[in-house]
């Protein structure tokens, strides 16, 4: 597959479509059989660096300038534009909900490099208009730390990505507002002859649910993230979220928090005790470079899966009891590149009969949300969806066109071991279509359409809706940067 000659688009968003270069050096990744991650990739330049010069690219900064072979100090810049149209609100881009039917919004993203120092930041300024006038600004990316993309540490709002989903995963996606977090992650290989035991990622962050809320106040939210790659062609994960403390709710149990031996809190009606909100996962990833392989048409085929819980339970093992995931989901895909061409589909279900996804727990009754837009999955709490894709990539540009269906059933309350449910379902048709094309001096120009049509929109009868929206972007210049000045300073 070409790589498009432009660089990082200036919204920080880790769907894989989305980000032009990113798509582009993970297909790479896929072709090569290369042993790196897939299922978590951290954001920022050195992280990206990293894996363009794995599948060969030697990338610099363009106009960051070196002296005696050191990157010197550098500003750069990635500005961009983008016009919303329609009464559409769009899944995975990072809770952003447009203000009004017309949207202008300018995204001046700034980042400073100082070796492994890193701080950026992409503020969004958005006027919407009818009806009346609706100024907004926002972060989509913010973060300071050290970055030297195998290792980071650091501390920002950041738009993630978990697991291997194309379409959304079920404990992180790019849906809602990302909250403040601390991370530390690391990635490695292990030298010597214990090379041939794989590849492994450990990631580790601690932050806040900052949004106003209906139920706690500024809760804590512990995330982390293991991996493993035994070989290059097989991905496995295993992450865990949870929420604890909050404004007003008594001091953490620490060791429950890292370990939860006692999952549920019984006996306690006031809320006087410490608790906590649980969510964990595992993740498959099977990638077959075929191409490589046996000098095939298919370039790869990929297959995943991501097993989840949405609450912890105490499980009988033996003598001894350990925590053990209850409420289960699932989220299945399948991905075939051919040539220019890309086939992906998915199939995504969270229903139980008790244990309800994200939401309803005794204390965090908003559960992992942030302005009640789940974290994981878009297709929300007693969800069922499909999603379906193709897209074309070309060294000029890139189409893509995608629908799916979404079903979601209104609870009313769980009661002794039973579901409550409404009689009437929400059913939820889209399409898609996308079109990019890379500007000769670099940058990016796109335009997309979706049509939704809602039936039983907020499970009442009769409550039928279609909504369209409209998005074109330009990034005018991928990326530019400005170096401190040295006497011996040159070009790269």
């Amino acid at each position: 597959m070409p790589l498009p000659p432009t660089e990082l688009p200036p919204l920080p968003d880790p769907t894989p479509w989305v980000d032009p270069q990113h798509f582009s050096i993970d297909q790479q990744i896929r072709e090569q059989g290369i042993s790196l991650f897939l299922g978590n990739t951290a954001p920022g330049l050195p992280s990206l660096t990293m894996r363009a010069r794995a599948v060969g690219l030697d990338w610099t900064l363009p106009g960051q300038k070196v002296h005696k072979g050191v990157p010197l100090p550098a500003v750069e810049f990635l500005p961009g534009v983008s016009l919303d149209l329609g009464n559409d609100i769009p899944d995975l881009v990072g809770g952003w909900e447009a203000p009004g039917l017309v949207n202008l919004s300018v995204l001046p993203g700034v980042a400073l490099y100082a070796g492994a120092f890193v701080v950026r930041a992409t503020p969004r300024l958005a006027l919407g208009v009818l009806p009346g006038v609706h100024p907004d600004l926002r972060f989509a990316d913010a973060w300071v730390g050290v970055d030297v993309g195998q290792a980071r540490l650091g501390f920002g709002k950041e738009s993630r990505w978990m697991g291997p989903g194309r379409f959304g995963n079920l404990l992180l996606s790019d849906n809602a507002v990302p909250p403040w977090m601390g991370t530390a992650s690391g990635e490695a290989t292990l030298p010597g002859k214990l090379k041939i035991l794989g590849r492994f990622r450990a990631e580790l962050g601690v932050g806040i649910l900052d949004r106003p809320r209906a139920d706690v106040q500024r809760p804590g939210l512990l995330m982390m993230d293991f991996r493993y790659l035994p070989i290059p062609q097989v991905e496995i994960g295993l992450s865990r979220m949870s929420i604890f403390g909050g404004e007003d709710r008594p001091a953490v149990d620490l060791g429950q928090l890292l370990l939860p031996t006692e999952p549920h809190v019984y006996g306690d009606p006031n809320q006087l005790r410490p608790d906590q909100n649980e969510q964990a996962s595992l993740d498959l990833r099977l990638t077959l470079p075929l191409k490589k392989w046996f000098k095939l048409p298919i370039s790869y085929v990929e297959g995943w899966w991501e097993y989840g819980g949405e609450d912890m339970i105490l499980r009988q093992t033996g003598s001894i009891k350990l925590p053990a995931l209850a409420g289960v989901g699932n989220l299945f895909g399948a991905e075939i590149a051919v040539g220019p061409l890309t086939f992906t589909g998915e199939y995504s279900r969270l229903m139980d009969d008790y244990f309800r996804w994200y939401v309803g727990h005794r204390v965090y009754h908003d559960g992992f949300t942030q302005e009640l837009r789940v974290l994981g999955h878009p297709g929300g709490p007693d969800s069922e969806s499909w999603t379906a894709a193709v897209g074309w990539s070309t060294d000029w540009g890139r189409l893509r066109l995608w629908g799916g269906s979404l079903r979601r059933v209104g609870v009313v309350e769980a009661f002794n071991d039973r579901l409550f449910t409404l009689p009437q379902e929400e059913h939820r048709q889209h399409v898609g279509l996308e079109a990019s094309y890379y500007l000769p001096k670099g940058g990016m120009a796109s335009v997309s359409y979706t049509l939704d049509h809602v039936t039983g929109q907020h499970f009442v009868p009769g409550a039928d809706h279609f909504y369209h929206g409209v998005v074109l972007s330009l990034s005018p210049a991928r990326r530019w940067a400005w170096s401190a000045l040295a006497p011996a300073a040159g070009k790269r």
